[in-house]
């Protein structure tokens, strides 16, 4: 039903616009184009001109136009390649540009001078690519695997971006192993999320995480946009497109191999690790990467396939972290003789169709089956907790699927179309190298915040189905002044998972003392629906120098939730649930303009501006948090006094109440049908509802030399539609204040001993009531999420295939929930390897305001990220010597993660200065139950910076006219340092020791044969 109203207003907009006016476009984000203005040798413009670019690219061979009143033309929706522009008119001499080299997402200016002569008269012109883009406003980095190919590149994934893009901050060094081949980058320019995308259509699956594993063999370019991007993309952060390799009417094909193993790394403990607790650190014991590739005819001019084979995987050693020597026991014991490691496998088999139907009609077809295995997963992540407290999965069956049309109907008409399947099943399950039975129990212990003996409570789903179906179609109309373009997008996002916890109960210590018990109502199943809808029209105008953008972009994204019914388990019955339409229903318009102005018309220098409202990109994981199961309390902590020192509840865990050694449920409704978390209107349904943000870019590029071009440029954007969860039952009122004092430590700020204050704690009357709301911000107060950043980039393609590029960026990001609801008190929220306090967020997370919470007497609730904590130097670079050696290096220097520390402090120490015991604790005596409390101001500390230098040499040999063989030993961390990349950040014995950072200086063999 869905389906059909959705689908068919997105075609009845788009009639409406091709019948008003000629609109449309086939253009992606990425799609390139050819423009500019002819003129005679007076200088004046020359309109009715014939202008043909010609590539092998091109499924037509030749795309021809005519230049317009103002002599201009313009030839968009082309594929990156090599071009020749000819230029005709009667009575003039031919005029041709060749060389022209055509990257994605990019309009060449060429404009052409024509002298009069006989037609038969041909100036052909050889000259550099042009290297400024003086109509598209889209900031963006395109690597090429050409460039891929002659870099440091390690195992060649979405992960090399990061390296190469100033500004861009991800998985730092898990482009040297290939480690999470499909996650990429966390956040550029305060901006969360990366939309990551396979010939314009995402590769995520339903719930947004990792879907396809990217092969890197069947991509010829990669794009990653970062602002200034247009109407024609829901793009809330990055977005980063992959544009397939095609086959061609002649046989060629290439093969290459990767290989590290330990023996070729070198060890980067150092004291200052040893100092901290460290005896071992992130090793890896053999990364590899090899494939094939070969495409060609079927029939020439006809049928073209291109096949890619690829088979990568690594294994690493975790730093820190070791098998527990007593598994099954109440307590972790390292065994140092086993220390623990992650195994990684992947399998690509890819096949791409192109099929020329007819002169005008191209179609083309992908399938990439793929199988994976995490096995077990995450273990060498920065995550802390015991090796089998981590989950496995194997990922099949999965792959990547689809099928596109293109259309150029005339010289000014073009439509296309796509359609996609991303294919995920990845159910987990507990990896039995690790000894975990059944009977096993996860238990946490908060002065370390390691989990151990199971996995963490609620990571096992022997269900996990998440796949994603995406449909587009766009048409263009294209004039000499104007590149019109409407369309639309629709993708159908379905999760089907189910989770288990053993015993359906997780066990909380405190320096091994039991303080709390987790009882959970599995098993169940939840099952989510999702429809993201999306329509745009758009024109870019050229008028004389300037260029114009402006569009308007509708977004639809609704929910839904089938029947449902859940088993009972020892603490709960069964409950059955109904259907649950518009979950939600979020409506938006957004408009996008920019300008780009050619300086002084020679295409050599731009100054460009945009700004755009860019919605969310959400996945099923919003229809997921409105499932009334996942709004139903199907987890609840109660206090433990383990009074005859059993390690085990003596107590009737279906009483909710206080008995036995245990206290009561910390909520009431636990196992009810009445779900507690209800969300207002005005958080899930209309306009304007959905988290957005406004971005704004202004920059100057210019051309200093013949292949040499810088760029600077202003940031800045600024998110709304925060929703926040208010406990209709409690107010500020209910909640009882109280202060702390820090821990003597000198790694503390000024060594400790100051005073935590404005802490809060809800009155015991209240304690366990909750029916909470989740709405809109603005209905308390006013939170600020603003980032403003700078950045300077270089990009030189010199003689002798020389080539350097890089840049500085950094900012300043603020983040501010200066207001209450409830508690009037900062509530931290604790992870493995990072501390997230509520004030820095990102937009569409439910973040806790407060504003009594001090330390030494400075606010917590208003957190400033400063330049400094944001800068960052990217510097690549490659030289080809004589004898074909060619040298090549990557460059990174990069801040360090913030510093913070979550301290379990005890109800013995609280009481005094809240004047009771913690609510949790009811009236049993002792209590042992302790409350979390921040230590550090966030964002004042940060550890050390991270600097990397990765270092190729190469060797070609021709050796036949067709063959090329080329040899690479490789050098990563060049300098071997051991920057910090995430470390325990609960307050006690392990503090600030490192989980992840930097891998030792490794060699790399590889190898790659073209023919």
């Amino acid at each position: 039903m869905v389906r059909t109203n959705v689908v068919g207003v997105g075609l009845s907009v788009i009639m409406y616009v091709l019948l008003l006016s000629p609109a449309a476009s086939a253009q992606q984000a990425t799609a390139s184009g050819i423009a500019g203005v002819v003129r005679d040798a007076s200088g004046g413009v020359l309109p009715g001109v014939t202008v043909e670019a010609a590539s092998p690219a091109l499924i037509e061979k030749v795309r021809s136009v005519v230049t317009d009143g103002e002599g201009r033309y313009n030839i968009v929706d082309l594929r990156p390649g090599t071009y020749s522009v000819t230029f005709t008119l009667p009575s003039f001499s031919t005029f041709k540009r060749e060389g022209i080299d055509l990257p994605s997402g990019f309009t060449a200016t060429v404009n052409g001078e024509m002298k009069i002569g006989a037609l038969e008269e041909t100036v052909t012109v050889t000259g550099a690519a042009p290297l400024v883009d003086t109509q598209n406003v889209r900031k963006q980095t395109l690597v090429s695997s050409d460039l891929l190919n002659l870099l440091p590149s390690s195992v060649k994934n979405l992960n090399n971006l990061v390296s190469l893009t100033p500004g861009f901050r991800g998985q730092e060094g898990f482009d040297i192993t290939g480690g999470y081949t499909g996650t990429v980058g966390v956040a550029y320019h305060g901006k969360g999320g990366t939309n990551v995308a396979f010939d314009g259509m995402q590769i995520a699956h339903a719930t947004g995480g990792q879907g396809y594993n990217q092969n890197q063999e069947t991509v010829q370019e990669t794009v990653l946009s970062t602002s200034g991007i247009s109407a024609d993309t829901n793009a809330d952060g990055v977005v980063i497109n992959m544009v397939p390799k095609e086959g061609a009417n002649n046989f060629s094909g290439a093969a290459n191999g990767l290989y590290s193993g330990k023996s070729l790394q070198s060890n980067n403990l150092n004291d200052s690790l040893r100092a901290r607790g460290l005896t071992t650190v992130t090793t890896v014991r053999y990364v590899f990467d090899s494939g094939f590739t070969l495409g060609g005819p079927i029939k020439k001019d006809k049928l073209w396939f291109f096949h890619s084979f690829r088979e990568w995987g690594n294994e690493r050693q975790a730093a820190g972290k070791f098998f527990n020597a007593t598994q099954g026991t109440p307590f972790y014991t390292a065994d140092t003789s086993r220390p623990a490691y992650v195994h990684e496998w992947y399998e690509s088999k890819a096949t791409r169709i192109t099929w020329r139907a007819t002169e005008r009609n191209k179609f083309n077809f992908f399938v990439d089956p793929q199988r994976d295995c995490h096995c077990p997963a995450n273990v060498a992540s920065g995550r802390i907790d015991a090796p089998e407290a981590f989950f496995s999965y194997r990922l099949t069956p999965a792959g990547l699927y689809q099928a596109t049309w293109n259309y150029p109907a005339t010289n000014r008409l073009l439509f296309e179309a796509g359609t996609a399947l991303v294919e995920g099943s990845w159910p987990t399950y507990s990896e039995s190298i690790f000894n975990v039975k059944p009977t096993d129990i996860a238990i946490t212990d908060a002065a370390s915040g390691i989990t151990y003996n199971a996995p963490v409570a609620g990571s096992i789903n022997p269900i996990k189905d998440v796949p994603r179906w995406s449909q587009r179609f766009t048409t263009s109309y294209v004039t000499g002044s104007h590149a019109f373009k409407s369309g639309f997008q629709l993708e159908e996002l379905v999760q089907d998972i189910s989770t288990i916890v053993a015993g359906n109960v997780a066990y909380g210590f405190n320096n091994r003392v039991p303080t709390q018990v987790t009882q959970w109502a599995t098993p169940y199943q939840t099952r989510n629906n999702v429809k993201d809808f999306g329509f745009f029209a758009q024109d870019q105008w050229t008028i004389k120098r300037l260029t114009l953008t402006y569009g308007l972009r509708y977004d639809y994204f609704k929910g839904l939730v089938p029947v449902q019914h859940v088993e009972a388990n020892a603490w709960v019955p069964a409950r059955d649930y109904p259907e649950i339409n518009n979950s939600p229903l979020w409506k938006d318009w957004d408009p996008r303009w920019g300008a780009a102005w050619d300086v002084f018309g020679d295409g050599k220098t731009a100054v460009k501006v945009a700004m755009g409202r860019y919605v969310a990109r959400n996945s099923t994981n919003i229809t997921i948090a409105l499932n009334p199961i996942t709004t139903s309390i199907n987890t609840v902590t109660r206090t433990w006094t383990d009074t005859n020192g059993n390690y085990a509840p003596d107590c009737d865990l279906a009483n909710k109440g206080l008995n036995g050694e245990c206290g009561a449920l910390n909520n009431t409704n636990f196992g009810g049908i009445n779900p507690t978390i209800h969300y207002a209107d005005d958080a899930i349904n209309g306009y304007g509802r959905r988290g957005y943000n406004w971005d704004f870019t202004s920059e100057i590029q210019h051309q200093l030399r013949p292949g040499v071009s810088v760029a600077g440029g202003y940031y800045r954007n600024w998110y709304g539609s925060f929703l926040t969860t208010d406990n209709t039952l409690v107010g500020p009122a209910n909640f009882d204040s109280y202060c702390v004092t820090a821990p003597t430590d000198s790694r503390l700020p000024g060594g400790g001993g100051y005073q935590v204050c404005g802490l809060y704690d809800v009155n015991p009357s209240k304690f366990g009531q909750v029916n909470n709301l989740v709405t809109q911000t603005s209905n308390y107060g006013k939170q600020t999420q603003l980032n403003d950043f700078f950045s300077v980039t270089v990009n030189a393609r010199l003689g002798s295939g020389a080539q350097f590029g890089g840049g500085i960026d950094t900012g300043r990001s603020v983040n501010d929930v200066c207001y209450n609801v409830d508690s009037p008190g900062a509530v931290p929220i604790t992870g493995a390897g990072a501390s997230l306090l509520p004030g820095v967020t990102v937009v569409g997370t439910n973040p806790t305001p407060f504003t009594a919470t001090t330390i030494d007497g400075q606010h917590f609730c208003r957190v400033v990220t400063p330049f400094r904590a944001q800068t960052q130097l990217k510097t690549f670079g490659n030289y080809t010597f004589p004898k074909d050696i060619g040298v090549s290096l990557i460059f990174q220097n990069i801040s360090g993660p913030p510093v913070t520390a979550t301290y379990a402090v005890s109800n013995s120490v609280i009481a005094p200065s809240l004047g009771r015991n913690l609510a949790a604790c009811g009236t049993r005596s002792p209590c042992t139950n302790t409350a979390n409390v921040p230590l550090i101001l966030p964002q004042t500390l940060w550890e050390g910076r991270y600097t990397r230098l990765d270092l190729r040499i190469n060797k070609r040999v021709q050796l036949t006219q067709r063959v090329r063989l080329t040899g690479n030993l490789n050098l990563y961390n060049v300098l071997n340092n051991s920057a910090i990349q995430v470390e325990n950040v609960t307050y006690g014995p392990l503090w600030l020791q490192p989980s992840l950072m930097q891998d030792g200086r490794m060699v790399q063999f590889s190898a790659n044969l073209i023919f």
